[in-house]
């Protein structure tokens, strides 16, 4: 079972990596600013990401961030549980990532309480862009969401 779970993580990483796309483009570090200035309107994120415009806030909302390139950052959101995603589910989420004011937009069309707002940053195989997650990069990403109050990172 584990051999088997091994090689569709391996398979899954070379796919994704492979075919590192958002919103059916290849990015680039040079398109960070780019990227950041081409976020889609409320209509089409709704009609592109409808999972999101059904999240609960009831145990808070999940915004898993990874970083593309220097500055250039993408995100994903699930709601809250009782119980940590799997590995699959948060790299799931880069089928239908977001940029941060993306992210903002939708948590704003929501009316979510910024106090159940949980930023958790992780490293997605999509991405081949080297960090490493500690205190000071939980910091950063932390600050990508300051003006939405958030609540604390993981």
């Amino acid at each position: 079972m584990k051999i088997r779970a091994l090689l569709l993580a391996s398979v899954m990483m070379l796919s994704m990596t492979a075919c590192s796309a958002v919103n059916g483009a290849e990015v680039t570090p040079s398109q960070s600013v780019e990227q950041e200035q081409a976020d889609r309107s409320l209509e089409e994120l709704q009609k592109e990401c409808p999972e999101y415009f059904e999240l609960s806030a009831f145990k808070g909302i999940e915004v898993y961030v990874w970083q593309m390139a220097e500055d250039s950052y993408r995100c994903g959101m699930m709601s809250g549980t009782n119980r940590n995603k799997t590995d699959e589910e948060i790299w799931d989420l880069a089928n239908h990532s977001l940029s941060i004011e993306e992210a903002k937009t939708i948590l704003a069309s929501l009316n979510a309480d910024s106090e159940y707002l949980i930023v958790i940053p992780v490293i997605q195989p999509v991405s081949s862009y080297q960090y490493e997650i500690d205190d000071k990069y939980c910091e950063t990403v932390k600050d990508l969401f300051k003006d939405s109050a958030v609540k604390g990172v993981i």
